[in-house]
């Protein structure tokens, strides 16, 4: 009577070495394409986008609905940014930069007849946010009306 025989769990033994050997030595055969890494900017951009259509909730910050800061508030939650819950106090969660340097995933803070409001700059000629209760998760176009009622870019990522 062998060793194996006497108990029957040792031959898991060479077979766990084995399995991490294999495990340990395959990173070496992976190739990285830099332009298929992600980075937290690309998938700011991502969550925000994939968000499109849910709904308006006043207070929300879920994907049961948002408001325009709790939207925010969420996509950077989701990659450990600690930024404030409200517009207003999102328009100091970094440094400020002017419109022409924005980048995809900065803050956009607007001062509205509303009161303040937020959204994530996508690109020279759009945005996210959530408007209002009238309406849901949404592009919108940065144009004369938001950029007259812009009061700043906050840029959070470094990058």
């Amino acid at each position: 009577m062998n060793a194996l025989d006497r108990h029957p769990v040792l031959w898991f033994i060479p077979v766990l070495v084995l399995t991490v050997l294999v495990f340990l030595n395959s990173g070496c055969l992976v190739k990285y394409h830099k332009d298929k890494i992600w980075h937290l900017r690309d998938k700011v951009v991502a969550l925000a986008r994939s968000l499109e259509g849910c709904r308006y909730i006043f207070g929300g910050e879920d994907i049961d609905g948002f408001d325009c800061s709790g939207l925010v508030w969420y996509v950077y939650d989701c990659y450990g940014m600690q930024i404030p819950r409200n517009a207003r106090k999102q328009r100091n969660a970094g440094r400020r930069i002017p419109l022409e340097r924005a980048r995809p995933g900065d803050i956009l803070v607007f001062r509205t007849r509303q009161g303040f409001h937020s959204g994530i700059y996508l690109s020279p000629k759009e945005f996210i946010h959530a408007p209002n209760s009238e309406s849901r998760v949404r592009f919108e176009i940065l144009n004369s009306y938001w950029k007259r009622n812009l009061l700043g870019v906050v840029r959070v990522i470094r990058d």
